[in-house]
């Protein structure tokens, strides 16, 4: 559907925020929320799109208002949270009723090869790092995901094993980005001295070599993909009352309006979302700090590079 917000947690460099890119509309909005303030810089360079907004925020800790999205996706990156239900009772909150929210996670290192040789060969190097290692296989029980997704208030919920071929043109194609330190596995490889990371790469290239068609690797891998409904939780004080409902959208619209006048400079758009991660309430733009105030909360959170880092341990207190 076109005109859409739809909001990417743990965008990463982009790569399902590029997918959802041609979806959004003509006037549509996307959000793309990383923890790491590179990797979106990284995200906003490839797509190169003025409908793209990278956010820095804490997926359990989504700095976006009540209802904002129409859609929530997560492409490898929930089994990463401290506490994924969390994550996903924020991916409720953020959604509009009946809107969805979609994850995709790696299933088991036997069906996914192309992580699994290697976390294998770095767990056995590294055996006190094999805990975060298999962090990338943490959701792979699907009975678990979904359990997950109704503790958190979804409706109508699936999780399905999706199986795809992956193929690449060879062995140095598939190490680029591991060398490179693209994702959680890599960086723990690179934290290895240079004979180790030798060996390692040696150990997985033999172990891949039975993958290997024309030169090619060629590999099934095993992903889940859970989704849910958003729904209205039954203590909302707004359900029925629509006249109340309105006034506080008056009431918040003319707020915005106010903030709006102070410096027009900063995105309108995101700025009507944008919330304190701490108390949900609204941010004020201050144009010669570039930094976003949230007065209950006592937080001023920066602006760099165009990008609001809405991390609480990157905000420093008013007056201080």
């Amino acid at each position: 559907m076109p005109d859409q917000r739809v909001l990417d947690v743990s965008t990463g460099i982009g790569e399902a925020a590029l997918a959802a890119l041609p979806i959004i509309g003509a006037s549509g909005m996307l959000v793309g929320a990383d923890i790491a303030p590179a990797m979106l810089e990284g995200a906003r360079e490839r797509l190169n799109n003025p409908h793209f907004h990278p956010v820095a925020a804490d997926g359990q800790a989504l700095p976006f208002k009540n209802g904002s999205f129409d859609a929530v996706v997560c492409q490898l990156g929930l089994q990463f949270f401290p506490d994924p239900a969390r994550g996903l009772a924020e991916f409720q909150r953020v959604l509009r009723p009946g809107a969805s929210a979609a994850v995709c996670v790696i299933s088991t290192p036997d069906r996914a090869p192309m992580w699994g040789l290697l976390a294998e060969a770095l767990g056995r190097r590294i055996p006190e790092q094999r805990q975060v290692i298999n962090l990338s296989f943490a959701l792979a029980d699907p009975r678990r995901l979904r359990s997950l997704f109704i503790e958190a208030g979804f409706q109508d919920v699936h999780v399905e094993q999706v199986e795809r071929e992956d193929t690449t043109e060879s062995f140095d194609e598939y190490w680029e980005p591991i060398e490179s330190g693209t994702g959680s596995i890599p960086q723990i490889y690179l934290s290895l001295g240079e004979a180790e990371r030798r060996a390692v790469r040696e150990e997985v290239k033999t172990q891949l070599s039975r993958f290997v068609s024309n030169g090619r690797l060629v590999m099934r891998v095993e992903m889940l993909i859970g989704r849910g409904s958003a729904r209205r939780p039954d203590n909302d004080p707004y359900v029925g009352r629509s006249d109340g409902l309105r006034d506080v959208v008056q009431n918040e619209t003319l707020e915005l309006a106010k903030i709006g006048d102070q410096n027009a400079s900063f995105d309108s758009q995101l700025l009507e979302i944008l919330r304190c991660p701490v108390t949900n309430a609204l941010l004020e733009y201050d144009s010669v700090a570039g930094e976003l105030i949230s007065r209950p909360a006592d937080l001023a959170f920066p602006i760099r590079d165009s990008i609001p880092i809405m991390l609480t341990d990157a905000a420093r207190k008013l007056g201080g």
